[in-house]
């Protein structure tokens, strides 16, 4: 890379890393409101709580793959400029409804479906803009903007904590403020055309059967795909649903404590992504360390099952973080890697669906558990999954064997 094409991705990396900031800063406030509405404000069971969570992470499972196409082949700057401003209107409308004390499950079901379908088409397309407005060694961008990610979320989560003294009104209008910020930000950022458009690329729905190809055939990235569709399946799952009944039923509920643990799961997040910005670099092992993380998991699930008290759930929810933060960072240099740049969208969006796809369909079926049988039933039902996945993908693919080589860039 030149040093003109290094000093303007350098400039171009800051506005790119406020807009996510700021996107994800509104999502760690809607993440704690969807929970507080459905479960504190509106007293609906877990299995309730389970559609709501479908209906948030379900449109990716139609729309993700068809976002990634769209941003490998038009404007990405432009994609997420109008996501920015079609994600602030759900918040809006749902605080229009607040403020008249009309909240129910169909408003947030609506609410749920509308955010989860923007966000289908904007994730890939700010996921595959990355490597365009950086100069830093790619592990290094990666793990910057994963940190940067969950630091936003987690200042989200912590205004969030405020609902039950302020009411839902004047954080969802904020949650929609902050999102309008993040979009001023990306305007700022040069046009982002496609990385390559040939004459012959295919378009529609060949363009995505294409990207899926070129992840099916690859070695280094299927693996991944497949343990972060379990990590949606399971672990997603049963933090979005079980953990908030949890807290409600057994910890004695209300806002500050269903913030508290999402901002213990967040920290540990963060802890890992910055500690892989040190030594992630020279990683060459990362699927060693996606499986170890995901044991790890295992483990700490199994004891959160035993509903211990509440500052030891904390302590367990923070270590279940720095599982995730490895996972997430370590999985997404290697799709990031692996992937040309031709695919680089339609490939992410197919990592990102493996949270937000698997995530969907795990949700109402824990929070069935949950109901029908016993919160520790749906957690042990979620690490049992979890561990037949683990040792079929370790044992069919070379993941455990493989070696990533990074350039410096």
């Amino acid at each position: 890379m030149s040093a003109r094409a290094s000093a303007a991705a350098a400039s171009a990396l800051r506005p790119y890393l406020l807009g996510l900031g700021a996107w994800f800063a509104s999502f760690g406030i809607g993440m704690v409101m969807v929970q507080w509405i459905v479960a504190e404000v509106l007293h609906q069971p877990a299995d309730r709580l389970g559609i709501v969570q479908m209906c948030l992470m379900g449109p990716s499972i139609l729309f993700m793959l068809w976002g990634g196409a769209v941003a490998d082949h038009s404007d990405t700057r432009r994609q997420l400029l109008i996501c920015h401003g079609l994600a602030a209107l759900p918040s809006l409308g749902l605080a229009t409804l607040a403020a008249g004390g009309h909240l129910s499950l169909g408003a947030m079901i609506v609410y749920g479906l509308a955010t989860g379908t923007i966000s289908a088409f904007a994730i890939p397309a700010r996921d595959g803009l990355l490597p365009r407005v950086t100069a830093l060694p790619l592990p290094r961008a990666v793990a910057m903007a994963t940190g940067a990610q969950f630091l936003a979320q987690l200042i989200g989560i912590a205004l969030a904590t405020s609902a039950d003294a302020v009411g839902a009104v004047p954080l969802l209008a904020l949650q929609a403020a902050i999102m309008l910020a993040g979009g001023i930000a990306i305007f700022r950022l040069a046009p982002q055309p496609p990385a390559m458009r040939a004459h012959d690329a295919p378009t529609g729905l060949a363009a995505l059967w294409d990207g899926v190809r070129v992840a099916g055939k690859s070695s280094q990235i299927w693996p991944v795909l497949v343990l972060l569709f379990a990590v949606g399946l399971f672990y997603v799952a049963t933090f979005m649903v079980v953990l908030p009944i949890a807290v409600r039923d057994v910890y004695g509920g209300g806002s500050a404590r269903l913030a508290l643990v999402n901002l213990a799961f967040w920290c540990g997040t963060i802890a890992a992504s910055f500690g892989m910005m040190r030594v992630g670099a020279t990683m060459q092992r990362r699927g060693r360390a996606i499986i170890g993380a995901l044991c790890v998991g295992i483990v700490v699930l199994l004891a959160i099952s035993t509903l211990p008290p509440f500052p030891v759930l904390l302590l367990l929810v923070f270590c279940w973080g720095v599982g995730a933060g490895v996972t997430m960072t370590q999985g997404r240099t290697i799709v990031q890697v692996a992937t040309p740049a031709s695919h680089r969208s339609r490939v992410l969006a197919l990592f990102q669906l493996g949270f937000m796809g698997g995530a969907p369909i795990g949700a109402p079926i824990v929070g069935a558990i949950a109901r029908s049988w016993s919160l520790p039933t749906a957690m042990w039902t979620a690490c049992a999954g979890m561990l037949c996945v683990v040792v079929l993908v370790t044992a069919l693919s070379t993941i455990w064997r493989q070696v990533l080589h990074v350039e410096a860039g």
